[in-house]
């Protein structure tokens, strides 16, 4: 195990701080500073818009029964939020034609520690935009909390998920079958919550291209809640907002990630042998 490193100490320029309290701008004044500049960036902003709940710089779950599209719904989003630049980490390699980075939960929290940070601007001088951790409920069933091994990783991760903007992550996405199956610490710190149902039918694109007669999604319909308190017994209160978002689902979409990516984890397995009747 790595020695954990301590970070370099914060140089405080206390003379810049007073020199604020002195007067208004110490900056000398130049067009790229100038308020008709500032003005028309803020006409730019305001054209932009407001992130859609999707994109919210906040913890989000994503849930929805087994096949409702749940990994395509976050497909989409990095599709759409990577297009302009930037890149994610994910825990399970499966969004590889992005640029997405992917990290062993393992490996970065262990003995209750966090023992590396991530990356927020790769080499390239593109900054992170989004945290995906897929299977969650795999990983994290609220009935192992009292078992070491799973805090010594689950303790350190809510620490991590809770200053995830400190560490210049501004969003995380948690992808699980069930939010019931969740930790109550895990539930308070996720904002948003994304409840996701598949309409399906057997598309002629796959079988045009492939020769593969494929059953998938062609809209994805999203109930979205936020969280607004907390109950008597500790539990977390999720509002259902009335907005309901439905997506249009292309046929390109399913070919931009790997939909078998959880299940290929238990290719290396020996096949169970029943032992024969005596």
């Amino acid at each position: 195990m790595k020695k954990r490193v301590n970070p370099p100490p914060v140089i405080v320029d206390y003379d810049r701080i007073q020199s604020y309290k002195k007067k208004k701008y110490i900056e000398k004044w130049s067009l790229n500073r100038s308020r008709i500049h500032f003005t028309f960036k803020v006409i730019g902003k305001w054209f932009q818009g407001r992130p859609g709940m999707l994109f919210a710089e906040s913890g989000h779950y994503i849930d929805g029964p087994s096949g409702a599209g749940k990994t395509l719904l976050m497909n989409i989003i990095l599709e759409d939020m990577l297009k302009n630049g930037g890149f994610a980490w994910q825990n399970i390699e499966e969004f590889f034609y992005k640029p997405v980075k992917t990290f062993d939960i393992f490996d970065l929290f262990q003995d209750g520690k966090q023992l590396y940070r991530l990356d927020s601007k790769d080499d390239k001088g593109r900054y992170c935009k989004a945290l995906v951790l897929d299977e969650v409920n795999a990983t994290f069933n609220r009935r192992q909390n009292k078992q070491r091994d799973y805090n010594d990783v689950f303790i350190p991760l809510v620490k991590f998920l809770t200053t995830h903007r400190h560490q210049k992550i501004p969003r995380f996405y948690l992808i699980g079958q069930s939010l019931l199956l969740q930790d109550s610490q895990l539930q308070e710190i996720i904002k948003y919550r994304h409840y996701v149902q598949a309409r399906k039918k057997w598309r002629y694109w796959f079988w045009r291209n492939e020769l593969k007669m494929a059953l998938v999604p062609v809209k994805l319909k999203v109930t979205n809640f936020i969280k607004t308190g907390t109950d008597e017994n500790g539990q977390p209160i999720w509002t259902k907002l009335k907005q309901k978002m439905k997506i249009k689902v292309l046929p390109w979409m399913l070919e931009t990630y790997n939909t078998h990516a959880f299940a290929s984890m238990f290719d290396n397995l020996p096949f169970y042998s029943s032992k024969p009747k005596l």
